[in-house]
């Protein structure tokens, strides 16, 4: 990357391909930012929805809480990247989307997915069958359906709160241009919150 110069009445001097770095930088780094920022909150069980190459799914793992993480994605290149660089004995990918999951998780981490999902409310479908009693999730917190082909939903808090409508907000924070919450399960008769047991 070249140096940016500063010249001429302190504005910045900088050509194109610089500023494209620098923009590509921000989006990985911001990506890396909100895996850290989900990682403090999980422990036990956790699945990493569209896991993509893994990075993910290792920052989460480094928390000592955490048991085990397990990484699905539908891109069979990103899963074998993922198992390439990322696998351990804390940690495992599988090639599948959110429709094939059916094991027991204490934690679901869905950070920047729902946006891309056909049918979002499968993930609702997946916490139920899962057991899962706790969510992390972002999504893009401006309108991006415009200028981002992938995107098939410009989602709202309001649309995450009515789609786990089981499920109460107790965490809540705008990193950048993603919105990040943090779900429990209202009803909690047979949840008991791992992370505090011995």
């Amino acid at each position: 990357m070249r140096k940016v110069k500063y010249k001429e009445m302190e504005r910045i001097m900088i050509d194109k391909q610089t500023i494209d770095e620098l923009e590509e930088d921000i989006i990985i780094r911001r990506g890396l930012e909100r895996y850290m920022y989900a990682r403090q909150f999980a422990y036990g069980d956790v699945l990493d929805i569209a896991c993509g190459v893994g990075y993910g799914s290792y920052l989460i793992s480094k928390n000592p809480d955490v048991k085990v993480v397990h990484g699905y994605d539908r891109a069979e290149k990103a899963i074998n990247q993922a198992n390439d660089s990322f696998s351990s004995e804390k940690i495992e990918f599988i090639l599948g989307d959110p429709t094939q999951v059916d094991k027991k998780y204490d934690v679901l981490v869905c950070l920047e997915t729902i946006e891309h999902l056909q049918n979002p409310t499968i993930l609702n479908d997946l916490v139920d069958r899962c057991g899962i009693n706790e969510i992390i999730i972002s999504f893009p917190n401006k309108k991006t359906t415009h200028y981002n082909q992938y995107h098939i939903w410009d989602i709202t808090e309001e649309d995450i709160i009515r789609i786990f409508e089981e499920f109460q907000c107790f965490n809540k924070k705008i990193l950048h241009d993603s919105t990040i919450m943090n779900f429990v399960r209202i009803e909690r008769k047979n949840y008991s919150p791992k992370r505090y047991q011995k």
